[in-house]
């Protein structure tokens, strides 16, 4: 009995222990095990929902790949047949530009061989016509015929008067490249000059022009002392002073006046002050030709050599090239004309060579002429023919020039086989381009290229 009583107390025992000390700790252990389960199944189905989202969402993105590549595949569709249509556009478009640029390029071809064959045509036929001319006009009385048409057709040209187109002043022979103020002062030189020397006679004339011409000499070497002479315009007085002090008694009293009359005057630059020097240098030889009656017979001789000259390039290199000495190329211009040529005329020519500056010898020859008609109240006519013109063709010329121009003509000829036939006259700037051969060559420019 007391054994099962001490076995009761042991399990009492046992039992409290248990109780006191066990079971919380079981207890506790098996809430906190309870709470793991619960949590894991919590999260368990957690994550079975965010499965279940998951592909509900795989689900509406694959469906909305879908949709998205059916839309592509519709737009890509589309965009092929816009751009089939595109392509079919533009081929039609450059079969039709194709088609229109060969339908242009076969007109342009047989527009271009059609002119081809005009011009072939219109050549040989030009070509033929001209050895008809040519056959013609071999005859002496045909050349002289075509002279007369060409006076006829001036003559009718004269019907209505003095041309408008012509203003030219023969006062002006020499004075074309200046401004005006250099023109009016070479004019004012040329007054003073026509009022001193009313007395002088033919040997004082041509002393003064020398003297004239080794003073343009000095000038011309000494550039400083051109200056001092013509750009000083507010003294006046010191200039003619110096004028005086460097040439007075030295040379004669008309040189003296020329001078102090230039150095009075405004000048554009002191080129035209020389310029007008030596243009009034050869008014004073073409005053002595007056005064001894040869003036006309001066102007033919400078007309003559100016053609001379003209005809001769190389001949007129030599006399402009101002590497050589003036006096040598006066030489040898004296060894072609001097003796063919009067003492005036020769004395122009060789101060002219002398004193050219810069311009060219058929330039300045040609000068001296029209200055020598035009000191004779004349304007210079230069007129070229295949055959001569006879002293009554001349005659009309002149009297029917004179009548177009409103002054008198001086005709100068000169013989040219080249132009065929008919007439080239040339006055002043302006030429009239009457010839066969110019007519020729005018009328094949104007056949179609």
């Amino acid at each position: 009995m007391d054994i099962v009583i001490g076995n009761l107390i042991g399990l009492a025992i046992i039992v409290f222990l248990f109780w006191k000390f066990v079971r919380p700790v079981l207890s506790k252990a098996v809430t906190a095990q309870k709470e793991a389960i619960a949590e894991q199944v919590t999260e368990s189905e957690a994550a079975k929902a965010r499965v279940a989202d998951a592909q509900a969402a795989h689900e509406r993105a694959l469906a909305e790949a879908k949709a998205e590549a059916e839309e592509l595949h519709k737009g890509a569709v589309r965009d092929a047949e816009n751009i089939k249509q595109d392509l079919v556009a533009q081929i039609d478009s450059e079969v039709k530009r194709i088609t229109e640029h060969g339908r242009s390029q076969t007109e342009l071809n047989r527009a271009s061989l059609v002119r081809s064959l005009r011009n072939d045509l219109g050549l040989t036929a030009i070509d033929g016509a001209s050895k008809l001319v040519r056959s013609h006009l071999a005859d002496s009385k045909a050349q002289s015929e075509s002279i007369d048409r060409v006076i006829e057709e001036l003559e009718s040209m004269s019907a209505g008067g003095p041309s408008d187109l012509v203003t030219r002043r023969v006062d002006l022979i020499g004075l074309h490249s200046m401004r005006a103020t250099s023109r009016e002062a070479a004019l004012a030189v040329s007054s003073a000059f026509d009022s001193s020397a009313s007395s002088l006679d033919s040997d004082a004339l041509v002393k003064a022009s020398d003297e004239l011409t080794e003073v343009i000499r000095l000038l011309d070497t000494n550039p400083v002392l051109r200056k001092r002479l013509t750009e000083d315009e507010d003294n006046t007085t010191g200039q003619v002073k110096l004028v005086e002090n460097l040439f007075g008694g030295k040379v004669s009293p008309i040189v003296v006046e020329v001078l102090s009359a230039a150095v009075k005057q405004r000048w554009s630059s002191s080129a035209d002050f020389s310029a007008a020097l030596r243009r009034q240098n050869a008014l004073i030889v073409l005053a002595a030709a007056e005064r001894d009656g040869v003036i006309e017979q001066t102007e033919n001789e400078l007309f003559s050599v100016a053609r001379l000259i003209d005809q001769n390039p190389q001949l007129a290199s030599l006399l402009s090239d101002h590497s050589h000495d003036g006096g040598k190329r006066a030489e040898l211009l004296r060894s072609l004309v001097g003796e063919k040529v009067g003492k005036l005329s020769w004395i122009l020519l060789a101060h002219s060579v002398e004193l050219l500056q810069g311009q060219p010898a058929d330039v300045a020859f040609d000068q001296l002429a029209e200055l020598a008609a035009a000191r004779r109240g004349e304007s210079v006519a230069h007129v070229v023919s295949a055959a001569p013109v006879s002293e009554s063709q001349t005659t009309r010329l002149a009297s029917v020039l004179g009548t177009i121009y409103g002054r008198t003509i001086s005709v100068q000829t000169e013989i040219d086989p080249d132009i065929l036939g008919g007439l080239r006259i040339a006055v002043g700037d302006e030429v009239i381009e009457a010839d066969v051969a110019t007519r020729l060559a005018k009328a094949a420019e104007s056949l179609p290229s």
